[in-house]
Parts: structure tokens; sequence; C-alpha cells
């Protein structure tokens, strides 16, 4: 009986001092602004959501990101008139983070991701005449810095900047050639992370 205990003991001491240290696992959830990268993207919204697990200054995480943007402009290769609709790319991305250092509670980090986006274009009309969008699936990175900044009862808030390539839309190829636009953004959320 003394031994069980005392290994009980031993476990809850080490969880104990894992969570002083905050290694272990998290979820988040963050929202914010996205705002194209290059000609024909405008701006747009974008939130996440997802998991991840912290050891030592290191933090590996899988998220589920939703961006929506609008276009602006002559926003399609070969396409000269204005076109409005939007660009929507759900992406799902691994990535690898490194708090730099830690000052009152203060921490900076960077960071990078690699992983798959689901990309929709709607149909739209430009000058009188009916493209028809498509969905494609694209392979999607990032690369992100930020701070995190320790609040009580276990969270911390994230204010990060990323700046992502979500791959390219395109049209359907009938009854002409298909329209192109590549989608890469950039990004300014706020969030919370929560440690278990």
């Amino acid at each position: 009986m003394k031994k069980v205990l005392s290994v009980f003991a031993l476990i809850v001491l080490s969880t104990g001092t894992a969570a002083a240290d905050g290694d272990g696992f998290y979820t988040r959830f963050d929202a914010g602004y996205s705002t194209g990268a290059h000609q024909g993207v405008g701006k747009g919204v974008t939130v996440q959501t997802g998991f991840g697990r912290k050891k030592g200054i290191f933090r590996g995480e899988f998220t589920v990101e939703y961006t929506r943007n609008r276009t602006k402009g002559a926003a399609f290769d070969g396409l000269a008139g204005s076109s409005r609709t939007r660009l929507m790319s759900l992406a799902a991305m691994a990535s690898g983070y490194a708090d730099l250092f830690t000052v009152k509670g203060v921490t900076p980090y960077i960071g990078a991701g690699v992983g798959a986006s689901r990309n929709d274009l709607p149909d739209f009309v430009v000058d009188g005449r009916q493209f028809f969008g498509n969905t494609k699936y694209r392979l999607a990175w990032k690369a992100a810095a930020g701070v995190g900044i320790d609040l009580p009862a276990r969270l911390v808030l994230d204010i990060g900047f990323s700046y992502a390539g979500l791959g390219r839309f395109s049209t359907k190829d009938n009854p002409r050639p298909p329209l192109r636009q590549k989608m890469n953004v950039r990004k300014f959320t706020a969030g919370l992370r929560y440690n278990f």
C-alpha cells in the first residue's frame, strides 16, 4: 500500500511540475483580419481552432483554419474586367513553434506550418459573362510570429501574425479556358490558448 501511495504521490508531483512549467496539451481558438498579399485579393476574415502540445520551448499544433477574402479589380489571370466574388479556403495544417523567451509572462514566438486547403470559388458574372466556380484541393503553408501573454486560469492570450499561401483558385474549364487566382494572405489574429 505504501508503494502504491508513493507512486501516486510521484505522479501528482511530476504532473504539477509539468503544469507549472507550461508543458502539456492545450487547445486554442483565434479570429482576425486577413488581407491579400498581391493584386486581385482584397480584405477578409479568418478564424481557426485546434490543439497542440508544448514541450520545453517547442510547441506542435494541428489547426483547422477558415479564410474568406473578397476579390478586387482584375482579380483573375486572363480577365481584364473587374470581378466581385469571394475566395473561401478551409485549410488543415500541422505547425511547429519555438517560444523564444519569457519576460514577465510575455513570450514571443516564431513558427511555420504546412498542410492542405480546400479552395472554393462561387459562380460570378463579369461584364455580363457568366463564369462557373470550382472547388480545388491545394498545398497550403504558413510562416508565423507573435506573442503569448499569460493570463489567470491556465489561459494564454495569443496575438499573432502569419503569412499564408493557400494555393490557387480556378473556374471550371467549360465553356471557356479556366480563370485562375493565387491566394497569399497576411493574417492578423488574436485568440486564447487553454492549457490542460
